[in-house]
């Protein structure tokens, strides 16, 4: 992990430091061995620029450490699997160009409380913890600090909570199967849904990156023979000039005619993945998510299946919505033709953050906003962009149609989940269960995203 920081970083290094997780699995696991394991764990937080022992002690500096501050790593008295959990900003590494999923976690440094932005990671020890249950810790870290709803999980906590699917005993850890992580994260609240590789194929890939694009961090498995692995892909390396002829192309019939369009799941694209072998925020290939790995077995791996932790009310899955979509705009009644190579964007939000976003935009006119603001909407709803090329391609990425589906609805062959529709000559909003055609044009909507 220190190979790819940043060289120009200052660090304090606190030791004894009682590091939560650690001291989980040093009270249910190692303080009953016969080798005597340490309980203290070292902490060593970065920052960013010099920092001085008299600024943790002057609360006139304390702001400015906090802008300086850049997370933490912690080094556990473990045989060979020496670095604990850790929350790093992606700014303390030499590559940093990506968008992921991220939380903002407090921590008390020489008395300080600091904050920092980014996504946990921890590496397993092989004993309490391996790769599923370290993601699993990662992820409900992740959502415990973004979410009230939710709760961090120390690793005795996971054991438990996976023991009435479990046939054998929880320690020393064999890892999990997929369906384990599965009954592990809706015994924390979460209403998972499942993909597996066989009967999506490639399909897989644009699961992946639709719920990428919903600011959704995902478990994928990864299988190589008879070697399994599990990571968290939670974040996109977006390319700076799109490459259409790169870029595989789908098409649609409207009303006798098949019309050619792109899915931005199918733009080429790193992703960004934490992996508890490798360091933080490693970037992968989807079709290849082993290249980093030197061993010829794990370069071999490929996804076999994915775990998406979604809230227990989403009923409209990723697939099915995504269909419904495409049957909303061929419909004759609250439907549209768009041009020839239009580009198909989509992503699961909440009501409340895709309405904030709308707020946001300034020349947005005034009563399109409001009719989209007084909308009734679910918590959270599935969200599908078109733009022309030349428009994805801008900066700006100002779309030209939108349709917004409530992520509630479990029917999966009416396009009752409609909500709004916005075209370049009409709207179309969902009223007391009927559908308004609105006079008004839909104009000036810029991109969204989930990710920071």
């Amino acid at each position: 992990m220190v190979d790819e920081l940043k060289e120009n970083l200052y660090c304090v290094i606190e030791y004894p430091y009682v590091d939560k997780v650690y001291r989980d699995s040093y009270y249910n696991y190692y303080a009953s061995k016969h080798y005597t394991y340490q309980r203290d764990c070292i902490r060593v937080s970065l920052f960013s620029r010099e920092i001085q022992h008299n600024d943790f002690l002057n609360s006139e500096k304390h702001l400015d450490l906090n802008d300086k501050y850049l997370g933490y790593f912690v080094l556990r008295p473990t045989i060979n699997a020496l670095f604990g959990r850790s929350i790093i900003s992606p700014q303390a590494f030499e590559s940093c160009d990506y968008k992921i999923c991220s939380c903002v976690t407090s921590s008390l440094v020489y008395g300080v409380k600091l904050d920092v932005e980014g996504f946990p990671h921890s590496s397993q020890d092989g004993e309490t913890i391996k790769c599923a249950e370290t993601t699993i810790w990662a992820l409900m870290e992740y959502f415990g600090n973004k979410y009230a709803d939710y709760k961090p999980a120390l690793p005795a906590k996971i054991h438990k909570a996976i023991e009435r699917f479990s046939y054998q005993r929880q320690l020393p850890s064999n890892g999990l199967t997929m369906d384990q992580i599965s009954f592990a994260l809706r015994e924390f609240g979460f209403g998972t849904s499942v993909y597996s590789e066989q009967p999506y194929g490639d399909e897989i890939f644009d699961i992946i990156d639709s719920y990428i694009e919903s600011g959704i961090p995902i478990m994928v498995g990864l299988q190589s023979g008879d070697i399994g692995h599990v990571i968290i892909a939670m974040g996109k390396q977006y390319e700076d000039v799109i490459d259409w002829e790169k870029v595989t192309g789908d098409s649609i019939s409207f009303k006798g005619k098949d019309v050619n369009y792109f899915e931005t799941t199918r733009i080429p694209a790193k992703y960004v993945v934490q992996d508890d072998n490798h360091v933080p925020y490693r970037l992968i290939n989807l079709n290849k998510p082993g290249e980093h790995y030197d061993d010829e077995d794990c370069v071999e791996y490929e996804i076999d299946s994915v775990v998406v932790p979604l809230y227990p009310k989403i009923y409209l899955e990723s697939v099915i919505a995504k269909e419904l979509v495409f049957q909303i705009i061929k419909d004759d009644n609250v439907g549209y033709d768009f041009n020839e190579d239009f580009v198909f964007r989509f992503y699961l939000t909440s009501s409340r953050s895709f309405k904030n976003h709308i707020t946001q935009i300034r020349k947005m006119e005034q009563s399109l906003k409001n009719n989209i603001l007084i909308t009734k909407m679910p918590k959270f709803i599935w969200v599908g962009e078109f733009y022309s090329k030349n428009a994805f391609e801008l900066p700006s990425k100002k779309a030209s149609g939108i349709v917004i589906l409530d992520a509630t609805e479990a029917n999966q062959e009416s396009i009752d989940a409609l909500i709004f529709a916005g075209y370049p000559d009409r709207c179309v909003s969902l009223n007391e269960n009927n559908f308004v055609t609105l006079q008004q044009v839909f104009d000036n909507y810029c991109y969204y995203s989930n990710l920071k």
